[in-house]
């Protein structure tokens, strides 16, 4: 695996930021929303966490890089995950302690972002988000969106993502290309999917 080599002022910020609640609140109180919603796919950005610190605005997928990245240098695991709708997807950090899983987030909407460590599956964290999946399009409250989640290591990537200035659109395509596992399957043999959009 690649061995990020970190500026004196990274450094600086990962020291400080020890654990997901100051990573999350730094996701909050540091770095803006990065709202790329109404871009055409060749001007969106996929950042690492470097360009996210330096450009100081994220996006969920970049917030859960940059999250990985820090709490990495910690000894937690960097592990996201993807969560996949009918509208738009949504990335989490995600870590176990004592057993139970929490995430850190970024996001636009505030019940999208950090769950303490009390799930005792991947699933059950998965499920907390699911009352607020609405329809973004059409607003409509009881049209739930959330069909289900993947689980990515990024230690599978021998590529740098953590402070590379191009766009990480490997790991893009990487979601795009494994199964993802239904939230309400209808039998065992149904439990796996694959995103419909195209990488």
């Amino acid at each position: 695996m690649f061995k990020p080599v970190f500026t004196p002022d990274e450094k600086s910020l990962i020291r400080r930021l020890t654990t997901p609640t100051r990573v999350q609140e730094f996701l909050i109180k540091e770095i803006a929303y990065d709202n790329q919603d109404d871009l055409d796919d060749q001007d969106e950005t996929w950042r690492s966490f470097r360009r996210v610190v330096r450009d100081k605005k994220a996006h969920c997928f970049e917030g859960a890089l940059a999250a990985a990245a820090i709490l990495m240098q910690h000894s937690y695991p960097p592990l996201i995950v993807c969560m996949e709708a009918r509208d738009i997807d949504h990335v989490l950090f995600v870590y176990k302690r004592n057993g139970k899983w929490g995430s850190v987030a970024k996001s636009r909407d505030e019940n999208l972002l950090l769950r303490e460590p009390r799930y005792r599956s991947l699933r059950d964290l998965v499920m907390s988000y699911y009352p607020f999946f609405y329809n973004l399009h059409t607003n409509e409250l009881t049209d739930l969106t959330l069909r289900g989640y993947a689980r990515i290591d990024l230690r599978l990537f021998e590529r740098d993502w953590v402070t590379a200035e191009e766009d990480l659109t490997f790991i893009e395509e990487h979601l795009y290309r494994i199964p993802y596992r239904k939230l309400f399957p209808r039998s065992k043999e149904e439990r796996y999917y694959f995103s419909p959009r195209e990488g």
